[in-house]
């Protein structure tokens, strides 16, 4: 099992970065940052005077939208003729994934698509300048993962990967998601928990990934309604950036299942947030995953357990629930945060009948225990349209 970074969880801990950077004797830095809510908040004057204070030059960065292989080609470029000895993210999953892969890229001689798994010809050296992560959103767990994933929209979705890359040190600071928009968080934190269960499920999951799953979705079922639906609080948005980090630790050593099988080429078709796609689709596959198992005389089998186990723990009742309770508490919990939160459907974001067609054909289920066929999927897919 692969090991993190250094993990600060503090409130106004992006504000304590700049200077451990310094004591490292960093002097040249690229900050990468998401679009205007560090401007609206106050927050990016205050982290570019901490720069400033640690005699940190800083190359700024604006990354809007899921990284493409031109921006991470651009900003790369830019980076190594500033001499970077760092890159900083400070933004949600698609400023950290950019900023991973520009840590690394700065270090290879060629541009990104070369090294994406699927698509390049060439494996990436592992060589990078040091990283650190600050997410500003509870989702995608790229704080604590080793893999970027980069786009082409109309292309490929795919991965940059190297069990170097994980960030150096990854700063879990509540008071950055504090103004996130409740759309927004919800379906960063259904991406987040969609991680969190299907590595818990995953034929790869071992005691520690299944230990580490479970505390985030004990997390994520405490916190997740407040953290949407209630006044901005701490410790809810606490909790929820922790079962995001422990999402990317989990899927990192487990793998992923269907939903993401699925997000992948989704995401390279249309341009759809990775956000909205897990939480339009974990309801529908896990309810198809479990009624497979059921139809097949699995009930008494360990996937069906966890399934069960999941559910208890998204309903805050691990210790007294059964897997007669557990599963329609999975169910039911899924299906409502859906129904409440999410409620793009896929054919906002450009796709057909024919387009969904292909993309249940191009998919995988990954490490997924319950193997949904191209049929299968397809209605999955097509209930969301």
């Amino acid at each position: 099992m692969y090991s993190t970074g250094q993990l600060v969880c503090a409130s106004q801990g992006v504000l304590q970065l700049p200077g451990m950077l310094g004591s490292m004797g960093i002097q040249r830095a690229a900050l990468l940052t998401g679009g205007s809510s560090l401007d609206r908040s106050g927050w990016r004057a205050r982290i570019e005077e901490a720069f400033r204070d640690a005699s940190i030059a800083c190359q700024i960065h604006r990354v809007k939208g899921e990284p493409s292989v031109e921006l991470v080609d651009d900003i790369t470029r830019e980076a190594k003729e500033f001499h970077v000895q760092a890159v900083t993210a400070v933004g949600g999953g698609s400023v950290i994934d950019a900023a991973k892969a520009v840590s690394a890229m700065v270090c290879e001689p060629l541009g990104v698509e070369r090294y994406l798994e699927g698509v390049g010809d060439r494996k990436p050296s592992g060589k990078r300048v040091h990283f650190s992560a600050v997410p500003t959103t509870a989702g995608t767990g790229s704080e604590s993962s080793f893999n970027a994933v980069i786009s082409r929209i109309g292309s490929f979705k795919k991965s940059l990967r190297h069990e170097a890359y994980t960030p150096d040190i990854a700063v879990l600071d509540p008071q950055l998601s504090l103004t996130c928009p409740p759309s927004v968080t919800a379906a960063s934190g259904l991406d987040a928990v969609t991680q969190l269960l299907e590595s818990y499920v995953s034929v790869r999951a071992h005691p520690i990934t299944d230990a580490l799953a479970l505390q985030g979705l004990c997390l994520a079922g405490s916190a997740f309604d407040k953290a949407v639906r209630d006044e901005p609080d701490e410790d809810f948005r606490a909790q929820m950036l922790l079962a995001a980090y422990l999402s990317g630790i989990t899927l990192s050593n487990a793998g992923l299942g269907a939903v993401h099988g699925v997000a992948g080429v989704l995401g390279g078709m249309q341009d759809i947030p990775h956000n909205i796609v897990c939480g339009t689709l974990l309801f529908e596959i896990t309810a198809a995953s479990i009624r497979k198992l059921e139809s097949s005389g699995y009930r008494d089998g360990e996937t069906y357990r966890k399934y069960a186990r999941a559910g208890c723990a998204l309903a805050g009742s691990s210790d007294t629930c059964t897997a007669e309770d557990g599963i329609p508490m999975l169910l039911n919990t899924l299906s409502r945060w859906q129904e409440q939160l999410v409620r793009p459907r896929l054919s906002e974001y450009g796709f057909t009948k024919e387009k969904l067609k292909r993309a249940a054909a191009a998919s995988d289920c990954k490490q997924a225990p319950v193997i949904l066929d191209a049929g299968e999927l397809e209605a999955v897919l097509l209930s969301r349209l």
